[in-house]
């Protein structure tokens, strides 16, 4: 069954609450429900969810950091982000085998994935690696309409070497004459606290690879494998599920003026790596105030 817009979210959290069954997982017990797809149909108006607030800088900054193929939380922490401290902390990292990682030190995950796939993580003069993003730009300006525009991050040569495996796996972009959509999809999904970054973040990667290639943004949409709330979270679930959705026109700005359609991918992705914070803003943002929870 199809769930559309902020709708269709809460609709998925009052269905797991309702038929999900409890699984003992390797991070805590669950209520969790197999497959749903979550279809947001107009992202120029930006989808962040209005019945708790969304952090939009959270979510933006960790985009950038995966788009620059960072594997270390360094860079997040200057931005006083601190959303993947407890996957890279010393005590996590110690009691998953990674000794031999310093703290922070997170192994090939998601940017490693995205912009150098297939290379050796840190093994000295392995150059070897596809950049999917420059990838996935180069299939999306052929004139014969791609369906070959996916981002993979699951790998699973390099699983071992991972401080957690990747939850969103793919991106399979999709452009017609209404412009540019994506379809992501998920092995595992926190539906409380994981979801709405995630509906955020494929939606801002979307407009992002629109404005280099002067597309307009249409819909995403999100497939869920494993889709689940912590026991913890129920309460939180709860409180969200009181509240009702804001009617606001948010939309995103991207204020820098993306290279001329006709440049190279090279200068396409000159543009993508030299993307700041302050590049971006989010207008018309109307929201319930957060709802905290544990972090799983």
């Amino acid at each position: 069954m199809s769930y559309e817009n902020e709708e269709g979210y809460l609709e998925i959290l009052k269905d797991v609450l309702k038929n999900g069954q409890e699984i003992n997982t390797r991070n805590g017990i669950t209520i969790s429900n197999f497959g749903y797809l979550l279809k947001f149909n107009n992202i120029n108006n930006f989808p962040l969810l209005t019945t708790k607030r969304v952090y939009f800088k959270g979510v933006l900054e960790e985009l950038l950091w995966f788009l620059k193929g960072s594997s270390n939380t360094d860079y997040l922490q200057q931005k006083n982000i601190h959303i993947w401290d407890g996957n890279s902390s010393r005590e996590y990292l110690d009691a998953n085998g990674f000794e031999n990682y310093k703290e922070g030190e997170l192994g090939p995950v998601y940017g490693w994935q995205w912009r150098s796939y297939g290379k050796k993580y840190n093994k000295f003069g392995d150059e070897t690696g596809v950049d999917q993003i420059k990838y996935v730009l180069e299939e999306l300006l052929k004139s014969n309409n791609s369906r070959r525009a996916v981002l993979n991050a699951w790998n699973p040569s390099q699983l071992n070497e991972m401080a957690l495996p990747p939850c969103h796996m793919m991106y399979n972009f999709y452009k017609n004459n209404d412009g540019l959509s994506c379809l992501m999809t998920m092995r595992s999904s926190d539906l409380f606290l994981g979801l709405p970054f995630n509906i955020a973040s494929t939606a801002l990667l979307t407009s992002i690879i629109a404005k280099v290639l002067h597309l307009n943004v249409n819909n995403i949409a999100l497939s869920l494998c494993d889709a689940h709330i912590y026991k913890e979270h129920i309460n939180a679930v709860n409180e969200q599920l009181s509240n009702d959705i804001i009617d606001n026109n948010c939309f995103l700005k991207i204020n820098k003026e993306a290279p001329d359609i006709n440049t190279s991918v090279l200068e396409k992705i000159n543009w993508i790596n030299n993307l700041e914070s302050n590049d971006f803003e989010i207008i018309n943002y109307k929201s319930h105030n957060t709802i905290k929870a544990i972090m799983k």
